[in-house]
């Protein structure tokens, strides 16, 4: 067996495994806990559905070589990724808005990714030059998204007690599943990475920048709370390298696409862990002024 055909089975399966451990953090009680944040749901669900103007500025400014317009492509249209739930513990943002916002951008995403695509393609010709199967990626998106998914909802919802007493290590075997993933995609796309990784690490500071300034002048026209704000900051920076990894190497067969999402998935942490921090200092100094 060749390391091809090896990585076209593997790379389903650690993508199905992911996203069902994504699925594990769902509960019912974090939809209900929206409840007192409704305004900060909507405008947090349907930004994050004007990203792909935000990919369109980064890609007519820079003018990237088509491997980073395909994979800014599938960044901008893939739903938030897991880790802003993290993200946003660490910020003490509102942590149950952002499992909600990842949980319900990934149930749609098997609707709103293709949609996003196109509508991509639409704003930036240049990216026609290659052919979205539309079909093939609802169904793909549909089993390597939908179903994981549910059956990791479902498996919190029927044995509450394994979950709880292994989701720890679970989340910690995706992490590694996630590096292994990316490796694979290192090593198909060396020669890419040789020849455009500053091309790839430019497009993807730009975007995340963009992105988060987006969610931080949403929150802010829409005057939510300040921990509101940051989670849209947040969300809207953090992408599921996973899904738009999936969709790269399964269903288009580019792994020069998938080259992007991962050294996007390594900016991503550099740019919005020093943000966290700022926010947080500058909370805690708030907190402060306020308590005297």
């Amino acid at each position: 067996m060749t390391l091809q055909q090896i990585l076209d089975i593997a790379i389903p399966w650690i993508t199905f495994f992911l996203i069902a451990v994504v699925g594990m953090d769902i509960t019912t009680d974090d939809f209900r806990s929206v409840k007192s944040s409704k305004k900060a749901f909507l405008v947090g669900t349907l930004g994050q559905y004007l990203l792909p103007l935000c990919g369109w500025l980064v890609l007519m400014m820079l003018k990237p070589v088509p491997a980073v317009v395909g994979g800014m492509i599938l960044i901008a249209s893939a739903p938030a990724g897991g880790i802003s739930n993290y993200y946003s513990f660490l910020a003490r943002a509102n942590v149950a808005l952002s499992v909600v916002l990842t949980s319900t951008a990934c149930l749609l995403a098997g609707i709103t990714m293709p949609a996003m695509l196109n509508f991509f393609q639409f704003l930036h010709p240049q990216s026609q030059s290659y052919f979205v199967p539309l079909r093939v990626l609802v169904k793909q998106l549909f089993e390597l998204l939908i179903i994981p998914v549910l059956l990791g909802w479902a498996i919190r919802s029927w044995f509450p007690r394994f979950v709880h007493g292994y989701s720890k290590i679970l989340r910690q075997i995706g992490f590694v599943m996630l590096g292994i993933l990316i490796g694979f995609i290192f090593y198909q796309s060396s020669e890419l990475f040789r020849a455009s990784w500053l091309n790839i690490v430019e497009a993807s500071v730009c975007f995340i920048i963009v992105s988060m300034l987006f969610g931080y002048i949403m929150g802010s026209i829409f005057r939510l709370q300040r921990k509101d704000v940051l989670t849209l900051l947040i969300e809207y920076g953090t992408r599921n390298v996973a899904i738009a990894t999936a969709v790269a190497v399964v269903v288009l067969k580019r792994t020069d696409f998938a080259a992007f999402g991962a050294i996007y998935f390594l900016v991503e942490a550099a740019l919005i862990l020093p943000v966290i921090a700022i926010f947080r200092k500058f909370s805690v100094r708030i907190s402060n002024e306020s308590a005297q």
